[in-house]
């Protein structure tokens, strides 16, 4: 044992009765309260931008979805008023798309 560690034990309850813990626990406790009270705020802030782009992300998926239903319609209406055409494109893109494939 050290010099130090002996005064300390001499010179009194410091270790036996815990108030050299309980301290530093206090300590600890406020350090982490303080630690909270400053990042609190951002986490809130990121929270509310994440829920506000989560909402933004369902809002262009629904209109996605309803434009693609839309263009769905449209070709389909398109196809059954003009199928020679709709085969004639068809055939051409089929036959591009293996001249590129090459």
């Amino acid at each position: 044992m050290n010099d130090r560690t002996q005064t300390l034990l001499q010179d009194g309850d410091a270790f036996t009765s815990g108030a050299a813990v309980d301290r530093v626990a206090q300590r600890a406790h406020e350090a982490i309260d303080t630690v909270v009270a400053k990042v609190k705020p951002a986490v809130e802030g990121v929270h509310s931008a994440a829920s506000q782009a989560a909402e933004a992300l369902h809002a262009k998926a629904d209109a996605l979805g309803a434009w693609e239903g839309e263009w769905l319609d449209s070709a389909r209406t398109h196809i059954r008023e003009q199928p020679l055409t709709a085969i004639a494109v068809g055939l051409l893109a089929g036959v591009l798309l293996s001249r590129l494939a090459r």
